[in-house]
């Protein structure tokens, strides 16, 4: 990342995501998704990135994001979270199943290219 690397890996990149994706995961697709093909495959992430400052209130722990996260282009991601490139939510059918819809729509992308 950062500089000019003409042997980087040249494959598909799929980087699944849900609700529970956050704080420093977030960052890590942040910086994943900086491949030139790589996909975010799932749901919105938490928006629940950046550094986090704590201190006691009258013998109550408070915790707060410090400083902001964004993309490159200047868009927020806290309170909004990661956007997929292919939103996949769980069905209750699926669920019902066992099955994992997020890892399936995944596997369909990379043999299919879509």
């Amino acid at each position: 990342m950062g500089r000019n690397n003409p042997d980087y890996y040249k494959g598909n990149v799929v980087i699944l995501v849900n609700e529970v994706t956050q704080s420093q995961a977030e960052t890590t697709v942040m910086m994943l998704k900086q491949h030139p093909k790589a996909k975010v495959i799932g749901g919105y992430t938490s928006g629940a990135n950046g550094d986090v400052i704590s201190f006691n209130i009258a013998g109550l722990e408070t915790c707060f994001t410090g400083l902001g996260a964004y993309y490159p282009n200047g868009r927020e991601t806290q309170r909004i979270g990661i956007i997929p490139d292919i939103i996949v939510r769980p069905t209750v059918k699926g669920i019902q199943q066992g099955k994992d819809e997020i890892m399936e729509r995944a596997l369909e992308y990379l043999k299919s290219g879509n």
